[in-house]
């Protein structure tokens, strides 16, 4: 049996979004995975997968203070850096314990593991998830290091052909999954309720969607309808103050960090989900709001057009006048297609994206 390095983050039960792409990878007969990862303090790990041994080691687990005074930002890099060359030796070290055959970042903030690794022989194969590929799509030193990776994982489409462009290995598209057993509709009574569920960063695009709704709000017919964001993160109280200053804190309310029983609830009360992003990988939160039964909206972003296709309802991002009036198609389309949404999300099983994961590995590196 092929043993397999993998050094990403890892779901619990606060945050079960985080890592679950690395960690339902992980569930699979034919591999042992030696999994090196970290939690935030308090947090409460899912369950080992089969033939899995995990390791848990100290990372920093802060937010960037991008707005923040310099000596803030100087600190977080210094003590960033510094947890990175510590967790990489980890993974070194756990290559020789475990004799490894494969080693498996998934970002490239850990590619001096991979290099490392290349010079005991090893395959190493990289996975981009969204952002990390803007760290590195213009940076010298990561073209020259990328000669150590013997395949790539791409999770959006967006980025395959400039990453084919940066490595000399082949490049494959990798989806996100879902679990149907566990995100199904209820079929409860659906709210006058809008969710969305999103990290509050720039790039989810919450601003555009605050304002589409409270220009969705002023027609008379839909003063009924509330706006639920779940989630955190730095941009938090920017949100909060743009809520505020638009006289919305009423019909729209932040509730912070759910967990995946919580977020299956509020899934199910919805009777509209949007994803607003200006740029994404593959948004599993699609694919669970699919599979709870709302009705569904998005940015055209990256895999959404996979999801969506000719039926879904598809807007530019950065607009808050396509937000407002999607939503105001939405909510009168009596012949919504929920058969092909359901039709969609039953493609994306975590099955099924396992399976081709570990084809392409056999494919590619030749085992």
């Amino acid at each position: 049996m092929k043993k397999i390095l993998r050094v990403a983050s890892y779901p619990t039960i606060e945050e079960s979004g985080r890592g679950l792409h690395c960690y339902e990878l992980s569930n699979h007969e034919k591999f042992e995975v030696i999994y090196l990862t970290w939690f935030k303090k308090h947090a409460t790990p899912f369950n080992v997968p089969i033939n899995t041994k995990k390791y848990v080691r100290k990372f920093y687990t802060q937010e960037n203070p991008k707005k923040g005074l310099f000596i803030d930002k100087f600190l977080f890099n210094f003590k960033r850096f510094y947890r990175i060359l510590t967790f990489s030796f980890s993974a070194i070290y756990l290559m020789f314990k475990h004799r490894v055959d494969i080693v498996h970042i998934h970002s490239p903030m850990f590619i001096i593991v991979a290099f490392f690794s290349k010079l005991l022989g090893k395959k190493n194969i990289i996975t981009f998830h969204g952002a990390d590929f803007f760290r590195i799509e213009n940076a010298k030193w990561y073209k020259f290091l990328s000669s150590n990776i013997d395949l790539v994982f791409s999770i959006s489409p967006r980025y395959i052909e400039k990453l084919k462009l940066i490595h000399n290995c082949n490049v494959v598209q990798i989806f996100n999954g879902i679990d149907t057993n566990i995100y199904t509709n209820n079929n409860l009574e659906r709210r006058k309720q809008i969710l969305a569920v999103a990290n509050f960063k720039e790039q989810k695009g919450l601003k555009y969607l605050v304002e589409g709704f409270n220009k969705f709000i002023k027609d008379d017919n839909n003063t009924e309808y509330k706006l639920i964001i779940v989630g955190r993160g730095i941009l938090f109280e920017e949100i909060t103050k743009l809520i505020n200053d638009l006289n919305l804190s009423h019909r729209v309310r932040l509730v912070g960090q759910k967990n995946r029983d919580q977020l299956i609830e509020i899934y199910n009360q919805s009777e509209v989900f949007i994803l607003p992003s200006i740029w994404e990988g593959f948004a599993k939160v699609l694919l669970e709001s699919m599979a709870c039964g709302c009705k569904v909206i998005s940015t055209k972003v990256d895999s959404a057009p996979l999801l969506l296709k000719d039926w879904g309802y598809m807007i530019n991002h950065s607009s808050s006048d396509e937000i407002c009036r999607s939503l105001h198609k939405v909510i009168i389309d009596k012949n919504y297609q929920f058969d092909k949404q359901f039709e969609s999300v039953n493609k994306y099983t975590w099955n099924f994206i396992r399976n081709n994961y570990y084809n392409s590995i056999i494919n590619s590196l030749n085992f």
